[in-house]
């Protein structure tokens, strides 16, 4: 099943671990983190539809989350204020009840929360989808 349901709308993830997907700052960069136990305005993202059928994710600055390949790490960023080719996810739901999904990154990668320590970052690690790539949709409405 494909990501389409839900083009259009703002949405938060919820990660495998409870935590909220986030922007976080951290100076010249925006890392998206599993990071927030309630919803905030770092944690809304807006989807959209791209001609080719791919989707892009807006965070609240209006920067395009993309793939940031930083020392050999795909690390998810907002990053880009118009989308490219590493803004583009293709997204699958996998649950009946559409709250699951997965998104899978211009490498073929699935996006996964990634346990630093004492941080979680999204990166594109996965070929495989595994409970870390498992991400919790809330609708929160249209954009």
């Amino acid at each position: 099943m494909s990501f389409e349901r839900i083009q259009n709308f703002v949405i938060a993830l919820q990660a495998d671990d409870g935590l909220y997907l986030s922007r976080i700052n951290r100076g010249s960069i925006n890392p998206i983190e599993a990071a927030k136990s309630q919803i905030d305005p770092y944690c809304r993202f807006t989807v959209t539809q791209m001609q080719n059928g791919l989707f892009v994710l807006q965070a609240d600055t209006g920067l395009y989350l993309s793939r940031i390949n930083r020392n050999g790490i795909d690390a998810i960023e907002a990053a880009k204020q118009t989308p490219d080719t590493y803004c583009q996810f293709s997204g699958f739901v996998l649950s009946e009840d559409r709250t699951h999904i997965v998104l899978q990154a211009d490498t073929g990668l699935y996006l996964s929360r990634i346990n630093r320590g004492s941080i979680n970052p999204i990166e594109a690690a996965k070929s495989q989808i595994d409970p870390y790539c498992q991400f919790k949709v809330e609708f929160l409405g249209f954009v």
